[in-house]
């Protein structure tokens, strides 16, 4: 009889055990659904402040649109003018290419010049005496 008191306490502790893993699940669920709720009326809030951050950013952008139009079609802003200018600027940069080219070749004939120089005034390597040994004569 005492198999059949433990028997049915196991049972029952296991049973036990699976209703509260189903409690476990349900109470998981019930707290997402609540999550999800308060996440979904947050939603239209956030999407709402989003949309006003927008339109200020497109507030801003679109001022600075129009001030830069202005700008651009004031009387003292031509743009044909800058562009001759700009052109000017370029076909001097390609007279200043020809003005480095000549200035590098003659700084290569003054190098040439100058190593010559440098050469010639460094002193004559002595040249070697040959002397010729004599002989003491032999006593006669």
């Amino acid at each position: 009889m005492a198999d059949k008191k433990n028997k049915r306490s196991s049972g029952e502790a296991a049973r036990r055990i699976w209703l509260a893993g189903i409690g476990a699940y349900g109470r998981a669920f019930t707290e997402a659904q609540e999550a999800l709720k308060d996440v979904t009326g947050g939603t239209s809030r956030v999407f709402d402040e989003l949309v006003q951050k927008g339109e200020m950013i497109e507030m801003a952008v679109d001022a600075k649109r129009k001030d830069l139009m202005d700008k651009a079609s004031m009387p003292d802003f031509n743009m044909e003018e800058r562009i001759q200018k700009m052109r000017s600027r370029l076909a001097r940069g390609e007279d200043m290419a020809e003005d480095i080219n000549d200035i590098e070749e003659r700084l290569d004939r003054i190098e040439a010049k100058l190593d010559a120089v440098l050469e010639a005034m460094k002193p004559a390597k002595p040249k070697r005496k040959t002397t010729t040994k004599r002989t003491p004569k032999a006593k006669s």
